[in-house]
């Protein structure tokens, strides 16, 4: 068990210029953590696109109680955008380069009881770095209106300190995709012999909702533990069943959750190629989320914010979300587990301007999205690439498309991958899916190609612009104007029943899009 302490709030922060780092001295302006520096809650978000912050000092004097000082204290950052070293009482802790992905450092030797400083110093090009920034772009804050969107820079998830003990559960690893029984791979911090006290590791099933323990299993820590579920209920957009998950060794122990699905090409009625759940056929019709929101960009302003798209989403009678180009913090991702959200999870692309610079980030970023998301179930399909965002430098073995495909495949067997969506790479008919785009209107000559299912990507973009309601007057865009909301409802029943007569060869659609 660990108890923890939220540092988000009031941090002090400066541009750096190139200066030293900031130690024993206070910064010139405050920042609300977690928001991203552009945004409008950071209280110090830039208002031309030439004020951009790319090099930045973050600081935090805090004090603990004396208890902290007795155990082993971790620092959490949920993510921040995009390189980042942390210093803490003049130490180094160390640095991360990714802004998709958490990070962790063990302050123990550094921390005092009172009179702590930290020290996040950044540094984040944005769209003129090499590295994948999705649909960010610098330009976006004097020319909104297009596809590209302010950017976030600097810390934009929460920032905690957890007081664990010597030999913790550090990460666990949920296989869910079956019928019957979950495995799991759990991951304990400090040295640990196999075999030994420390590294016996017991998982428990209990019914969804705590209501008493299922089943039981015992394994050593690091290898694959498999519990068989009694009586199972399946994890589904129709009925989202989700199990507790207790893990426990001799001094520590965590709660999860998981939920029974499988997500399998197979071929339906007809023998054409679709993707079954759980088995099953069920056409998925879902929409583009890119998750900016106006106030937080990439920073949910609430949790209810956090969740709102996603019921949005189910009462518009869809079932599918397809993640564009970000990957969110795990709570989302928790929201669409428990509401019945089938999602498809897109890799972050360098969105123009890629070259052999970008690879490796990349290839980064793709591991650890896999890794650090792949225990949600509501995760059914890993998107490589989009369009002509990036592919095109990916040429030589290991990181050809070949290579990046069975990248995917090597990290998570248990899912589908998409290996470009509606983009030229599609014609290759590498991976799992033919997913094409096609604007405004769905295509009508989509079929099935070999081994892969056919899924409509992209469609739609349809919008109705209200005077007195545009982010900026006569500056909003669109695929096709509607005159009026109730006019663009219409065309977008239009297209639900051109889809609903071609759902033979077709068996997934993403209408675009969401915020």
């Amino acid at each position: 068990p660990a108890s923890w302490v939220n540092l988000n709030g009031l941090w002090e922060f400066e541009p750096a210029e190139g200066g030293p780092l900031p130690f024993g001295r206070t910064l010139a302006r405050s920042i609300l953590v977690p928001f991203p520096v552009e945004s409008c809650l950071s209280g110090v978000a830039p208002q031309r696109s030439k004020e951009i912050i790319k090099d930045m000092f973050y600081r935090l004097e805090f004090d603990l109680v004396d208890s902290w000082l007795s155990n082993r204290t971790l620092l959490h950052f949920g993510a921040v955008d995009w390189q980042a070293s942390v210093y803490l009482n003049g130490q180094l802790l160390g640095s991360h380069t990714g802004g998709f992905d958490g990070f962790s450092f063990d302050l123990t030797a550094v921390l005092k009881a009172e009179a702590n400083e930290l020290i996040v110093h950044v540094w984040d090009p944005s769209d003129d770095g090499p590295q994948p920034n999705g649909k960010q772009r610098i330009g976006a804050i004097d020319h909104p209106g297009g596809d590209t969107y302010t950017p976030t820079s600097g810390i934009w998830q929460t920032v905690w300190l957890e007081q664990v003990p010597k030999h913790y559960i550090r990460n666990l690893q949920i296989d869910q995709a079956s019928t019957e029984k979950v495995s799991v791979i759990v991951d304990v911090a400090g040295e640990a012999s196999a075999g030994s006290e420390v590294a016996q590791v017991t998982v428990s099933v209990a019914r969804p909702g705590g209501q008493g323990v299922l089943a039981t299993a015992v394994g050593d820590a690091g290898k694959r533990i498999s519990v068989a579920v009694p009586d199972p209920k399946l994890w589904s957009p129709d009925s989202p069943t989700l199990y507790d998950l207790t893990v426990a060794t001799r001094g520590d122990a965590v709660v999860s959750y998981f939920g029974l699905r499988t997500f399998a090409l197979g071929a339906a009625a007809g023998g054409s190629k679709r993707p079954l759940f759980n088995g099953g056929y069920t056409f998925l019709a879902g929409v583009l989320d890119q998750s900016f929101w106006p106030d937080g960009l990439y920073t949910a302003p609430t949790d209810e914010a956090l969740e709102f798209d996603l019921r949005a989403t189910q009462v518009l009678g869809l079932n599918l979300v397809r993640l564009h180009q970000k990957v969110n913090p795990d709570r989302w991702y928790y929201h669409a587990d428990r509401l019945g959200l089938a999602v498809m999870q897109d890799a972050p692309q360098k969105y123009g301007g890629a070259s052999n610079a970008t690879i490796p980030h990349f290839v980064d970023d793709l591991k650890r999205m896999i890794i650090g998301r792949g225990s949600h179930p509501c995760i059914i399909q890993w998107e490589a690439f989009n369009e002509e965002d990036c592919w095109a430098v990916f040429t030589h073995p290991p990181h050809d498309l070949k290579g990046i495909v069975a990248l995917a495949r090597a990290l998570d067997p248990t899912r589908l991958v998409d290996t470009d969506s509606g983009g030229k790479a599609n014609a290759f008919g590498i991976g799992d899916v033919n997913d094409v785009h096609t604007y405004p209107y769905p295509p009508s000559d989509l079929t099935p190609s070999g081994a892969q299912y056919a899924m409509v990507g992209e469609f739609g973009g349809t919008g109705a612009f209200t005077p007195g309601k545009e982010w900026v007057a006569n500056k909003c865009w669109t695929y096709l104007k509607a005159s009026s909301p109730s006019d663009q409802v219409q065309k977008y029943l239009q297209m639900a029943k051109m889809l609903e007569t071609r759902v033979a060869n077709i068996s997934a659609s993403v209408y675009t899009q969401l915020a």
